[in-house]
Protein backbone atom coordinates (compact mmCIF):
# COMPACT_ATOMS: atom_id res chain seq x y z
CA UNK A 1 0.00 0.00 0.00
CA UNK A 2 2.88 2.36 0.78
CA UNK A 3 4.35 1.68 -2.66
CA UNK A 4 1.07 2.63 -4.35
CA UNK A 5 0.89 5.79 -2.24
CA UNK A 6 4.48 6.61 -3.16
CA UNK A 7 3.73 6.05 -6.86
CA UNK A 8 0.69 8.30 -6.65
CA UNK A 9 2.63 11.09 -4.95
CA UNK A 10 5.46 10.68 -7.47
CA UNK A 11 3.10 10.90 -10.47
CA UNK A 12 1.27 13.92 -9.08
CA UNK A 13 4.48 15.79 -8.28
CA UNK A 14 5.92 15.03 -11.72
CA UNK A 15 2.74 16.23 -13.42
CA UNK A 16 2.97 19.42 -11.40
CA UNK A 17 6.63 19.87 -12.39
CA UNK A 18 5.76 19.39 -16.06
CA UNK A 19 2.96 21.94 -15.69
CA UNK A 20 5.41 24.52 -14.33
CA UNK A 21 7.82 23.93 -17.22
CA UNK A 22 5.05 24.12 -19.83
CA UNK A 23 3.73 27.31 -18.28
CA UNK A 24 7.17 28.93 -18.45
CA UNK A 25 7.62 27.77 -22.03
CA UNK A 26 4.26 29.29 -22.99
CA UNK A 27 5.27 32.65 -21.55
CA UNK A 28 8.42 32.58 -23.67
CA UNK A 29 6.58 31.39 -26.78
CA UNK A 30 4.03 34.19 -26.40
CA UNK A 31 6.85 36.73 -26.26
CA UNK A 32 8.43 35.19 -29.35
CA UNK A 33 5.11 35.23 -31.21
CA UNK A 34 4.68 38.93 -30.46
CA UNK A 35 8.22 39.64 -31.66
CA UNK A 36 7.78 37.51 -34.78
CA UNK A 37 4.51 39.28 -35.63
CA UNK A 38 6.39 42.56 -35.46
CA UNK A 39 9.05 41.10 -37.77
CA UNK A 40 6.37 40.01 -40.26
CA UNK A 41 5.04 43.58 -40.34
CA UNK A 42 8.50 45.07 -40.57
CA UNK A 43 10.31 42.63 -42.87
CA UNK A 44 7.53 40.83 -44.69
CA UNK A 45 6.49 37.27 -45.38
CA UNK A 46 9.93 35.81 -44.64
CA UNK A 47 8.90 35.53 -40.96
CA UNK A 48 5.52 33.87 -41.66
CA UNK A 49 6.90 30.32 -41.42
CA UNK A 50 8.64 30.90 -38.04
CA UNK A 51 5.48 32.60 -36.78
CA UNK A 52 3.36 29.61 -37.80
CA UNK A 53 5.87 27.26 -36.18
CA UNK A 54 5.59 29.19 -32.91
CA UNK A 55 1.79 29.12 -33.05
CA UNK A 56 1.86 25.35 -33.65
CA UNK A 57 4.29 24.93 -30.77
CA UNK A 58 2.00 26.97 -28.53
CA UNK A 59 -0.96 24.81 -29.49
CA UNK A 60 1.04 21.65 -28.72
CA UNK A 61 2.11 22.94 -25.30
CA UNK A 62 -1.46 23.96 -24.46
CA UNK A 63 -2.70 20.49 -25.44
CA UNK A 64 -0.15 18.92 -23.09
CA UNK A 65 -1.43 21.18 -20.32
CA UNK A 66 -5.00 20.06 -21.07
CA UNK A 67 -3.82 16.45 -20.85
CA UNK A 68 -2.33 17.16 -17.42
CA UNK A 69 -5.61 18.72 -16.29
CA UNK A 70 -7.53 15.67 -17.52
CA UNK A 71 -5.17 13.34 -15.68
CA UNK A 72 -5.54 15.36 -12.48
CA UNK A 73 -9.33 15.36 -12.83
CA UNK A 74 -9.25 11.59 -13.33
CA UNK A 75 -7.20 11.20 -10.13
CA UNK A 76 -9.73 13.36 -8.31
CA UNK A 77 -12.71 11.43 -9.73
CA UNK A 78 -11.14 8.12 -8.72
CA UNK A 79 -10.42 9.43 -5.24
CA UNK A 80 -13.98 10.68 -4.80
CA UNK A 81 -15.36 7.39 -6.14
CA UNK A 82 -13.15 5.48 -3.72
CA UNK A 83 -14.31 7.60 -0.80
CA UNK A 84 -17.97 7.02 -1.74
CA UNK A 85 -17.34 3.27 -2.01
CA UNK A 86 -15.62 3.15 1.39
CA UNK A 87 -18.49 5.12 2.94
CA UNK A 88 -21.06 2.73 1.42
CA UNK A 89 -19.10 -0.35 2.52
CA UNK A 90 -18.66 0.95 6.06
CA UNK A 91 -22.33 1.79 6.24
CA UNK A 92 -23.12 -1.88 5.58
CA UNK A 93 -20.22 -3.37 7.56
CA UNK A 94 -18.13 -1.04 9.73
CA UNK A 95 -14.41 -1.87 9.88
CA UNK A 96 -14.59 -2.13 13.67
CA UNK A 97 -17.18 -4.91 13.36
CA UNK A 98 -14.98 -6.71 10.86
CA UNK A 99 -12.02 -6.51 13.21
CA UNK A 100 -14.04 -8.06 16.05
CA UNK A 101 -15.35 -10.82 13.78
CA UNK A 102 -11.86 -11.62 12.51
CA UNK A 103 -10.45 -11.60 16.07
CA UNK A 104 -13.20 -13.98 17.16
CA UNK A 105 -12.38 -16.39 14.32
CA UNK A 106 -8.68 -16.30 15.16
CA UNK A 107 -9.40 -17.40 18.73
CA UNK A 108 -11.21 -20.55 17.54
Amino acid sequence: MDEAKSDLVNVLSRLEAHWVVLEAELVEINKDITYCEQCVKKYGEYFTYPLQHLKDLKRTKKQKMKDIIQAMEAFNDNLLGGKRLVKALEKDTPIGALGNAIDGQAEM
